[in-house]
């Protein structure tokens, strides 16, 4: 790593080969710390995000801008051939195939690093390349479910449907937070290595203390009260209320006057306790509570995604910026790194781009010569 404070990844070269949530992700982390990211896609179609409902390609936008993309079908003669020579010239292949897949094309981890021994190689699958369900095929739910962590998103007993892919991300992150290691390893070693990013795995570590206490046979769950829980108000926003110490739930019983509160035989009172509460919260509108007794009392905001257009934290952070020329809005990138703002931040703020957009630009500068170029597209390579 090589860039400065706010691009630390300047000068690293990305070769994605991955398809949908997972590797975008992992992606637009790594373009958005100065890397630059070249998409692979298939030339009929490409990326299924840029195919997602809605007119306007919200996923593709958000997780794509500032990258780049080439045309090239893996399963034509030429094919294989073109991506070797591209891997060539790169420092991380990022790729989401089926255990195996690239390998029978001799494209694989292997096959790429007898080329380039500092080649880092990031593998995102669902349940990882190996064990009796590495072939197996998933969903974000089925992913969210089979780690564990959908038993702890529950109404009423039920498993709760989130309204976002969370396990696709997790294994994004953990797979950007990989190569960023392997990279770091090869300043010594003059090594690549192989990434392995699971979305099982990533799941599953989210709810690493309640594993650890199935482990060593101890109770597996946080246990439900009226003082951690969420609580509809008289505007039809929710909050969340949090006063599970007794610090927090003093302030909490004070800001709404309910002083029969303030002692609770928690787990034989619960019932009473949380008809009250529920009783109280709807009596005021959201606001109401958020502001008094707030934080200090346990209780935030249950936000809708579009909260932040009004979000006086986050327009003090810079969380929102603007893709270049007029662009549309997006979130900046997460990590801050020296104090940087969110403009700062976020390298990647060309716009998403559009499908094979900069095939020649790359297979020119992977060293083809004009001539092999227009070949491979009569051939229909690219």
């Amino acid at each position: 790593m090589t860039g400065s404070p706010t691009s630390p990844l300047a000068g690293i070269r990305v070769l994605d080969l991955s398809r949908m949530f997972p590797g975008a992700y992992c992606t637009s982390l790594l373009a958005d710390l100065g890397a630059d990211v070249l998409k692979v896609e298939a030339p009929n179609g490409g990326d299924g995000m840029r195919f997602l409902p809605g007119d306007f390609k919200a996923s593709h936008v958000a997780l794509n801008r500032g990258k780049r993309s080439m045309t090239l079908d893996l399963r034509t003669d030429g094919g294989p051939d073109v991506l070797r020579r591209l891997a060539r010239d790169v420092d991380v292949v990022v790729e989401s195939h089926r255990p195996g897949a690239l390998d029978r094309l001799g494209v694989g981890f292997e096959a790429l690093r007898a080329d380039d021994a500092g080649l880092v190689w990031c593998s995102l699958t669902g349940f990882g390349p190996d064990g009796p369900m590495a072939e197996a095929p998933g969903h974000d739910m089925t992913y969210l479910g089979y780690s564990g962590l959908m038993s702890t998103l529950t109404v009423g007993g039920r498993p709760v449907v989130p309204g976002s892919t969370i396990t696709l991300a997790l294994a994004g992150l953990m797979g950007a937070f990989g190569i960023v290691a392997a990279i770091n390893a090869r300043h010594e070693s003059g090594r690549g290595c192989r990434v392995d990013s699971a979305i099982v795995d990533a799941a599953r570590w989210v709810v690493s203390d309640l594993v650890a206490m199935a482990l060593n046979d101890q109770p597996q769950s946080w246990p439900e009260m009226p003082s951690r829980a969420n609580y509809w108000c008289a505007d039809g926003r929710w909050i969340t209320c949090t006063a599970s110490d007794p610090k927090s739930w003093a302030t909490l019983v004070e800001a709404i006057d309910a002083p029969d509160l303030a002692s609770p035989r928690m787990g034989i009172d619960d019932a009473k306790v949380a008809a009250r509460l529920t009783a109280i919260f709807a009596s005021a509108p959201a606001a109401r509570w958020l502001e008094n007794p707030g934080p200090a009392g346990g209780i935030g905001a249950v936000a809708l995604p579009g909260d932040v257009v009004d979000d006086p934290q986050v327009d003090s952070r810079g969380s929102v910026v603007r893709l270049e020329g007029d662009g549309p809005l997006v979130l900046a990138n997460p990590l801050r790194l020296d104090g940087a703002s969110g403009e700062a931040a976020t390298n990647a703020r060309g716009p998403a781009p559009e499908l094979g957009q900069h095939t020649d630009e790359a297979l020119l500068a992977a060293g083809f010569s004009p001539d092999e170029v227009a070949a491979l597209r009569d051939a229909s390579v690219v």
